[in-house]
Formats: C-alpha cells, structure tokens, sequence
C-alpha cells in the first residue's frame, strides 16, 4: 500500500507542471486566477468545511503565514467565499493569510485530490514540488 501511494505521489508531482490558469474567487467575490501567485514560493492548503482537522490545521496556517518565505493561502474547495466567511467566524480564525475559493472543486482536474486536507507546495516558477496529506509545516 505505501510502495501504491509513494508511487502515486510521484506520478501526481509530475501530473501537472506549472499552476493552472485555473478561475476561483477571493472572499469579496472577485474572479482571479491560481496563475496569478506564480513567481512566490506558494504553501497551499486544500480544504473544505466536511474535512477533519481543517479547524486546527487553519488556526495553524496564520503561524504559518507570519513565515516569510511563503505565500500561503488556504484554498477551500466546493464552498461559496460567505461559506467560508462563516466556517472562519465561527471557528474564530483571523485570516492573515489569502484565500481562495474553488466552488467547482477544479483544482481536482490539474493536481488529483487524494486526501482533504492536503497541502501543495509551488516554486516560483509555479511548479509543484511536494504534496502532502494535511497541513505540511516547511
């Protein structure tokens, strides 16, 4: 089974090259594109409200947004920008961190999604380096 997933990890960090100029939505409804944060070093978090650990893993990500040598932003999957609004309300999360929202769940059609939460970690140039499953803390 490990030998399956390590190779299946490997094919996945080769699947897609570069981020997509894939459409989401930031919290105040604007359209902008995955493709627009390359030329960061990028620590994505893929989430959704009905995955367990995001609640801790999210508290985490604004510890780990006051590192500097990544961008990070958490990436919510098949929710609106007010479902997210709501679940950070209501888990008190202050957001110093971006966040985007795939309401389609199209980040599953350039990088398969196997575990929620993962997190994708891109190079400046946009290429992806490491997936791991959960909150993955460089």
């Amino acid at each position: 089974m490990f030998k399956f997933l390590f190779v299946f990890l490997l094919l996945l960090s080769c699947a897609g090259d570069r981020l997509p100029k894939l459409p989401v939505k930031t919290l105040d409804n604007r359209t902008v594109y995955l493709s627009d944060y390359k030329g960061r070093k990028l620590l994505l978090y893929v989430w959704s409200r009905t995955c367990a650990g995001h609640s801790r893993d999210l508290r985490e990500l604004s510890k780990l947004a006051q590192n500097k040598d990544y961008t990070v932003i958490s990436y919510a999957l098949a929710m609106t920008p007010e479902d997210v609004i709501k679940s950070y309300r209501e888990l008190g999360i202050r957001d110093n961190f971006i966040t985007l929202v795939d309401i389609e769940v199209k980040f599953n059609d350039h990088y398969p999604i196997t575990f929620l939460p993962s997190t994708y970690i891109f190079d400046e140039k946009g290429k992806l380096i490491k997936s791991s499953p959960g909150l993955y803390k460089p």
